[in-house]
């Protein structure tokens, strides 16, 4: 089946949504033919979407009206693709834990990355926060502030700026250690723990590897100072619940801190931990405190516990 070409001029009611959503709207009643969301980011990615005549392969881009768009597709190709690894997340009111004109604080899913990689056809939070605010508000580019990160499989709490004067305040809490976080970790029990709260102190460098497989570790030399207080909450079955309560930063700090006193995550497989009953790393950014920077009124956030981190905890219980 040769290649076939669709094309849409955008409307006022297309303003503020994502490329994704727009063909997703669109382009199956076009063809004719089901196409599902991951056909159509698959589409995307393999550069077959034309913006006013520019190939785009970013599916986060939000739309404006009177815009062109071109799809090309190839039916047998689609077809026979298998499903894409990546699942587009899209923000919904209940993932705002907090907002009002200055900050907004959202609850990150596992999986999604907090900020734009080398891939920019995948989808990250900054990128769909901004989308969201687009088409909430009926804006074409909102300002969004990101001042710190959590890792992509990491759930939980992020502070995020909707204006630029508070951004000095913000980056302060932060850099001047104001805001304390709380995270959540499940873990495997060893036979012989006793330990209810320790801290871990020390200097924590790169190890091996670089990228993607970059592991971090305790160095002699160099490095940056790193401390993780950690407390158990919970002994569930074969299981611990642990909250840490980092006080610096770092690199994957609590991911290794708790494998060097032998207890890595479940799920970290990267720094030890097993996956036999995780689906990814088993760490949780569960609450965020600080003082807001413009009233310095306390504030004090949390994310509920996600449904896999839930499923993780019921299979510690029945061993």
């Amino acid at each position: 089946m040769p290649l076939k070409k669709f094309t849409l001029k955008t409307t006022e009611a297309d303003r503020g949504k994502r490329l994704d959503q727009v063909l997703s709207d669109w382009l199956p009643g076009a063809a004719s033919t089901e196409l599902s969301k991951g056909k159509i980011r698959k589409l995307i990615v393999a550069g077959a979407v034309y913006l006013n005549g520019k190939r785009l392969r970013i599916a986060s881009k939000n739309i404006l009206p009177n815009a062109k768009i071109d799809a090309f597709v190839d039916f047998e190709k689609l077809a026979a693709a298998g499903p894409g690894k990546d699942r587009p997340f899209e923000m919904k009111p209940c993932d705002i834990l907090f907002e009002d004109q200055y900050i907004i604080v959202v609850n990150k899913p596992a999986g999604l990355p907090t900020q734009p990689t080398l891939d920019e056809s995948r989808d990250n939070l900054f990128a769909v926060l901004k989308s969201y605010i687009a088409k909430r508000d009926g804006v074409v580019d909102p300002y969004v502030g990101l001042h710190h990160r959590l890792d992509r499989d990491t759930s939980g709490v992020i502070l995020l700026t909707k204006d630029r004067q508070v951004n000095r305040a913000v980056a302060d809490l932060f850099s001047e250690r104001q805001a304390q976080k709380t995270y959540l970790a499940l873990t495997a029990k060893p036979k012989a723990w006793d330990k209810k709260t320790w801290s871990i102190k020390n200097h924590l460098g790169r190890a091996v590897g670089s990228g993607k497989k970059a592991r971090f570790g305790a160095v002699r030399s160099g490095g940056d100072f790193a401390h993780t207080d950690f407390e158990v909450l919970e002994e569930v079955g074969a299981g611990l619940v642990i909250q840490a309560s980092p006080r610096t930063g770092r690199t994957h700090q609590i991911r290794v801190h708790l494998s060097e006193a032998g207890l890595p995550i479940l799920g970290d497989t990267h720094y030890g931990g097993s996956d036999a009953r995780a689906a990814r790393v088993m760490l949780h950014a569960w609450r965020l405190q600080f003082n807001h920077p413009v009233s310095a009124q306390p504030l004090q956030i949390e994310s509920p516990i996600p449904q896999d981190f839930s499923e993780c905890l019921k299979k510690l219980k029945t061993r």
